[in-house]
């Protein structure tokens, strides 16, 4: 039987270059694989894409996948990556008489929103260092983001961070995926973003599968072959 093509998602900040290392591994274990731009991410206000620019880049490539190409699509999604991946993928999952579709849901350390919710800004989102710019921060991201890395990790990270829009990002979140495809997620307890306490809610909130693991925020980066091992149990799953 076909493996699902694995989509990854990204959080805000970060770009697709995290899922790199996870990305190699899961392509040698035989899995076909893409990651996808927010194109929010670098930009600044005003004028800039919204989160709704951000769920159309995603929904461009799964229709593609599911659609054109007929593939079963395997999500993973890492913080706002969560509730964007989740929101662009109305009327994708795998439907009678059609041979692809969205099977599975993962995600990692992620947000979840329901239907109705509005995002507005958060407590770990700097909205003065860049303000002068437009630009909207992490704050304190080295104890934030990369409290798990090694120093030189930090750096190379840090320096590679891009900001987000100060204004005119946030919107409605219109669909949740997560209500019709089944998921998995993996807790990073040591995640000092999403507290555990939070993503346990969420997670209960979903009715995911469950993984755990000791990671801090960008567990790509830290426990990569934890997020391999979660990715190929889900794809056995299917």
């Amino acid at each position: 039987m076909p493996k699902p093509t694995i989509v990854f998602i990204p959080g805000i900040w970060e770009g697709p270059t995290v899922f790199t290392g996870v990305s190699n591994t899961v392509s040698s274990l035989g899995f076909q694989t893409q990651a996808v731009s927010l194109p929010s991410t670098g930009s600044r206000s005003p004028g800039n894409p919204s989160m709704k620019d951000d769920e159309a880049a995603i929904r461009a490539v799964v229709k593609k996948l599911v659609e054109e190409e007929e593939k079963e699509v395997l999500m993973v999604m890492h913080s706002a990556g969560g509730f964007l991946g989740s929101a662009a993928i109305e009327g994708l999952g795998r439907k009678e008489g059609r041979k692809g579709g969205v099977v599975k849901l993962v995600f990692l350390c992620a947000g979840i929103a329901e239907v109705g919710h509005f995002h507005a800004a958060l407590p770990f989102m700097d909205l003065e260092t860049g303000k002068e710019a437009g630009e909207m921060h992490c704050v304190r991201p080295r104890e934030l983001l990369f409290n798990d890395l090694s120093p030189e990790d930090t750096e190379k990270w840090l320096s590679l961070l891009k900001p987000q829009p100060l204004s005119g990002w946030g919107a409605t979140t219109d669909y949740a995926g997560w209500k019709e495809i089944p998921s998995v997620y993996l807790i990073c307890e040591n995640d000092q973003v999403l507290p555990e306490a939070y993503q346990a809610k969420m997670s209960a909130m979903v009715g995911s599968k469950v993984e755990r693991c000791k990671s801090g925020h960008m567990v790509t980066l830290s426990m990569p072959d934890k997020v391999v091992d979660v990715i190929r149990d889900a794809a056995e799953e299917v």
